[in-house]
């Protein structure tokens, strides 16, 4: 039987429910569409949480999917440790035998199985629900873009704020950490959003001639949490077509911003973009 995972805290049930109501939305809106229905779970675990605190055992995303009431037509979970993957797959077999020749496993990067699955999918004739749920960074930008370009799914991503927020120093010597920012926020762009010149005068300005080397403008981190929230919403807009303004901040216990829980979706239809915001915003506002 799979084992539990330790992961996450108090705030873990609420990103769930969050995820599993927007997903039985989904599925009510679109049970009368020709569309084949896909499920795609890029981090999907192996059924089980356990909190870091031990406070709580929940069911996972992958779990909360294949039990609910309505069904998709496909099912893609991608899993990086084969152990877990291979738990994952009993998990299935022996919970939701019914469901096993419509569930497809992987074991591998999240950001390369992902590219595989979105290139197999023919997107014309199918919709699809993304949930994109990293322990850390690794979500690359590049993939974001993939999954935008299929102009047919919608995108649940946690994004991880608190390790974005560690990488960006108040000294401004940000260069070990540039190279990670850049690939997860898929430009440079926020050197000049989070940071600005040190308006403080240093005993090598009052010098100059001191024999020390300039090493150019110096830069202090000018950003607060709602800030960067907005800064990566408008980084997401920049690739998807409608982006809730509402996104979630998940915080820890001592009240540190940890996730952005954000929405895209990728369709460019007026309509349906309507009625997915309509419904992502509510259980927003409200869970």
């Amino acid at each position: 039987m799979a084992t539990s995972q330790k992961f996450g805290g108090n705030w873990t049930e609420e990103k769930l429910n969050i995820f599993t109501s927007y997903l039985d939305a989904y599925l009510i809106a679109l049970q009368n569409q020709k569309f084949k229905k896909i499920y795609i779970d890029a981090f999907a675990g192996t059924g089980e949480i356990e909190t870091k605190d031990g406070e709580q055992c929940l069911v996972g995303s992958a779990k909360r999917a294949l039990a609910a009431d309505r069904k998709f037509d496909s099912y893609y979970f991608i899993q990086g440790d084969e152990k877990k993957a291979a738990e994952l797959r009993e998990m299935v077999n022996l919970e939701f035998p019914h469901l096993t020749r419509i569930v497809t496993i992987y074991c591998g990067d999240a950001n390369e199985k992902l590219a595989q699955i979105i290139s197999d999918v023919d997107w014309r004739y199918n919709r699809g629900l993304l949930f994109l749920d990293p322990f850390a960074t690794q979500v690359n930008w590049t993939t974001l873009e993939i999954v935008a370009k299929t102009k047919s799914i919608d995108v649940w991503y946690l994004f991880p704020f608190l390790a974005l927020n560690r990488m960006l120093p108040k000294n401004g010597k940000y260069e070990t950490w540039e190279t990670c920012i850049d690939r997860l926020l898929g430009d440079s762009g926020w050197q000049t959003e989070f940071y600005k010149e040190d308006p403080q005068v240093s005993l090598f300005d009052l010098f100059p001639d001191a024999g020390v080397a300039d090493s150019g403008t110096r830069k202090i981190k000018d950003a607060n949490p709602d800030q960067i929230k907005e800064y990566i919403i408008s980084r997401l807009e920049t690739i998807f077509p409608c982006v809730s303004k509402h996104a979630r901040i998940f915080r820890n216990s001592r009240n540190s911003p940890m996730f952005l829980f954000c929405f895209a979706i990728s369709n460019e239809s007026g309509a349906a973009q309507k009625l997915a915001l309509r419904i992502a915003d509510h259980i927003l506002k409200n869970k």
